[in-house]
């Protein structure tokens, strides 16, 4: 993803460093992004020479810009204003521009995490535009399939086909950025989507629960098969090495384990682990029935209604 960084928004960068830090705060600092970080490397000043302030300033803005990781340098800069670096706090200049101009690049501030995330209203990728690669996050899933997919497919025309599942995904992936989720797969019949913020849990366990009464809807006043589609869901959550390879991503235990509840689940349910159900609210929490041999589940929702 690249970020287009203004002038006048790298002159704030460079002014606030210039005059707020010195160039060993500025170094360590930097340090927290590109650990082992050596600004004579990457300036070119000999090790004997001090290096001027606004030099040291503008490789740094430089370097952020280029890696992409404009966004988590600002966030840094918050910090060392707000709760300070070192031992002590460093009032930033052009703190408020700085700040005006990421929101402008499309970038919202989450203060509970204290770092830039994408804004859901301008774009969608991946990780949120600041998950780096090779780094562990912990993250909740939710893993859909289509129920008798096989069977579907050899009924119907690729039209109808197509069709439905198009909608499906369309369903799949409203709920998810709804809450700020992300699809991190989709294979036709089904996909991955993952949760970062906030009670990520609850994100994901609401937003399974809001796909299969929108399918229940949509089986009832849209489909165009002779019959209704169902899906399997499968909802947990753990730590993940966020890569930016798909068949990697794949290869993740936490993200195999929620393909292994989708698998275990019912056609139209959902079946959540017990790190998910522990995170929940009460009254969603309750809605969740143990469906395996001893108390720690898994749990499973299915979409009943009685009849009058």
């Amino acid at each position: 993803m690249h970020i287009n960084v203004s002038t006048r928004l790298r002159s704030h960068c460079i002014r606030a460093l210039t005059e707020s830090m010195e160039p060993r705060v500025m170094t360590h600092m930097i340090r927290e992004i590109f650990p082992g970080y050596d600004i004579h490397a990457r300036t070119g000043f000999p090790e004997s020479l001090s290096i001027p302030n606004k030099e040291v300033a503008g490789q740094i803005v430089v370097d952020v810009i280029d890696a992409e990781r404009f966004p988590t340098f600002v966030a840094l800069l918050i910090r060392a204003h707000e709760e300070g670096f070192m031992g002590r706090k460093y009032p930033i200049s052009y703190l408020r521009e700085i700040i005006k101009g990421t929101f402008e690049l499309g970038f919202i501030y989450d203060s509970v995490n204290r770092f830039f995330v994408e804004d859901p209203k301008v774009r969608h990728t991946r990780n949120w535009g600041v998950l780096q690669e090779g780094m562990e996050y912990t993250l909740a899933f939710i893993a859909v399939d289509i129920v008798g997919n096989t069977k579907l497919v050899r009924k119907y025309s690729d039209k109808d086909i197509q069709k439905t599942y198009q909608d499906i995904r369309e369903i799949v992936q409203d709920s998810v950025i709804r809450r700020n989720g992300r699809i991190w797969n989709w294979e036709g019949d089904g996909g991955l989507a993952a949760f970062f913020f906030g009670n990520k849990h609850m994100s994901a366990a609401v937003s399974a629960i809001e796909i299969i009464h929108e399918l229940f809807i949509y089986n009832r006043t849209r489909c165009i098969l002779s019959e209704p589609v169902f899906l399997r869901i499968g909802v947990h959550a753990g730590s993940c090495e966020y890569t930016d390879n798909l068949e990697d991503l794949k290869k993740i235990q936490t993200v195999k384990e929620t393909a292994d509840l989708e698998q275990r689940s019912a056609a139209n349910a959902i079946t959540i682990s017990i790190v998910i159900k522990v995170m929940l609210e009460d009254i969603i929490a309750r809605e969740f029935n143990v469906t395996g041999k001893g108390k720690n589940g898994p749990f499973s929702y299915k979409l009943e209604f009685q009849r009058l």
